[in-house]
């Protein structure tokens, strides 16, 4: 997962192909891709109740528990998060949030949601986003940053909602989203035991991290352009790093087309299109994600490409 995929990610060809306007309508339309995504939700409960009854039993060998522990965060990450991201775009579909809900919940991340639509498309690329990552700046500062300030600042963002509608601040859904995810937290504990749940709970945060690493590169270094009454510039195509690399375009459901996904975020992901103005990762995403977490790697490699992109300007 960790090396097989990104040495053949490498080594494949790259794929910009982007969809004409009639297999635009006919992939929109087909349900094959909403079914991809409402399958992932009963999926991923069976899948963690496997671990859980997994590691319950005793005899399994420490190199064992860590495999099935790294395996449950990884699966956390990209099929939980990520497929909860896609569904939690569907603002005008209940069904779709719902489900977006139940897979952000089994890695605590019901929150994630709100600050990501309403708090980083709104605000990439600028100082106001926690989830956009200075040139220079150290992943693990940046992931306690932006997964801490991102929870508190979403309390901040549902309060201030509500204060425009003149409602109740014990409306606010952040107890909601709260709630959700530690009480999903205590019945792993009440009923699993302190040992298996302290392993989901490392495995979650080990998902987390995964979130994290791609907020990290996918806009590091990009910054808009401060206009003269105090506003930012609008988004555009090069305020985010793309991969037109085909094994991570399928595993993460087209993100890696980021800036097309920045500039409607509703749309299916199916239809997102490959821009020619937006600036190229080195690598592809699954590489990217690994490369995150050892930014003595990552900062000469990114700064070398930052250097390239601004050079074709």
């Amino acid at each position: 997962m960790y090396l097989l995929i990104p040495i053949l990610e490498h080594l494949l060809p790259l794929n910009s192909y982007n969809l004409s306007k009639t297999e635009k309508e006919l992939a929109k339309n087909d349900l094959f891709y909403n079914w991809i995504l409402y399958l992932l939700v009963p999926l991923q409960l069976v899948v963690v109740y496997v671990f859980l009854t997994t590691i319950s039993n005793t005899t399994i060998s420490t190199v064992e528990l860590i495999a099935y522990s790294l395996s449950m965060g990884t699966i956390l990450g990209v099929n939980g998060i990520n497929g909860g991201h896609e569904l939690g775009h569907k603002t005008q579909e209940p069904i779709k949030l719902f489900l977006a809900h139940v897979l952000l919940m089994t890695s605590l991340q019901n929150h994630f949601m709100t600050y990501h639509n309403s708090g980083h498309h709104k605000d990439v690329a600028t100082p106001k986003d926690l989830t956009t990552a200075k040139q220079g700046q150290n992943f693990y500062s940046f992931a306690i940053r932006s997964q801490i300030g991102g929870y508190f600042k979403t309390w901040r963002l549902e309060s201030n909602r509500l204060k425009l509608k003149n409602k109740s601040k014990w409306l606010n859904p952040m107890i909601v989203n709260t709630l959700i995810p530690w009480g999903f937290q205590f019945f792993i504990f009440y009923f699993f035991g302190w040992y298996v749940w302290f392993f989901y709970f490392l495995a979650s945060v080990f998902g987390i991290s995964i979130l994290e690493s791609q907020n990290y590169f996918s806009h590091y270094g990009l910054k808009r352009k401060l206009n003269q009454d105090g506003t930012f510039e609008r988004v555009k195509a090069h305020h985010s790093w793309n991969s037109d690399h085909l094994i991570g375009r399928i595993l993460l459901f087209e993100l890696s087309r980021h800036s097309d996904h920045h500039f409607n975020g509703a749309k299916p992901y199916q239809t997102l299109e490959s821009k020619e103005d937006s600036p190229m990762l080195p690598f592809g995403y699954p590489a990217m994600l690994i490369l995150g977490y050892f930014p003595f790697i990552f900062k000469p490699i990114m700064a070398r490409q930052l250097a390239k992109y601004e050079s074709d300007q």
